[in-house]
């Protein structure tokens, strides 16, 4: 591993993570305990900023595309991530079971169109599923990523983003 910019103590772990806002799509490096699941950090584990290092900026400017920008580090306000990937994630996806079903949605999330799966019982509507759940990001499995209204991004894919819940609309596939 190469020296990082940034101290690493020997129980923590780097993950690259992609986060999208309403302004900017960033992307760095997440330092977390090494036991830390980053399926569940923003519902259970995030403060009110989630610290990146080594960070690249692309402000979603209204007229034209600009260069990412670079910091050494960058404060996002939690409530200010719409969307939230880790990069390359280890992480295995949950089984489908009796009582879980994966379902195909699309997700609108700010400018951003997510087309993956959700887990649900198969017996709970989409709507009772939404107005019972408490938790501010919800993950859309096998998903694929585009800013609607920069097409010239393309599209990210990813096996887990988490979406700001007060932030989305979804609708059945």
């Amino acid at each position: 591993m190469s020296e990082k910019p940034y101290p690493l103590r020997p129980d923590e772990k780097v993950s690259q993570v992609m986060v999208g806002t309403d302004h900017a799509l960033i992307w760095g490096d997440l330092v977390t305990r090494e036991s830390v699941r980053l399926s569940v950090f923003l519902n259970t584990l995030a403060e009110d900023f989630v610290p990146l290092h080594d960070v690249k900026i692309l402000f979603l400017a209204p007229t034209q595309q600009v260069s990412p920008k670079e910091r050494a580090s960058l404060h996002v306000k939690l409530e200010e991530i719409t969307l939230f990937f880790v990069m390359d994630d280890p992480e295995p996806l949950p089984e489908e079971t009796e009582t879980q079903r994966y379902e195909p949605m699309e997700v609108i999330g700010g400018s951003y169109q997510v087309d993956g799966k959700i887990l649900k019982s198969p017996v709970a509507t989409l709507e009772n599923m939404l107005l019972v759940s408490r938790s501010s990001y919800m993950p859309v499995y096998d998903a694929t990523i585009r800013h609607v209204a920069k097409p010239w991004l393309g599209a990210f894919s990813s096996s887990r983003v988490q979406v700001r819940r007060d932030k989305m609309m979804i609708s059945p596939q």
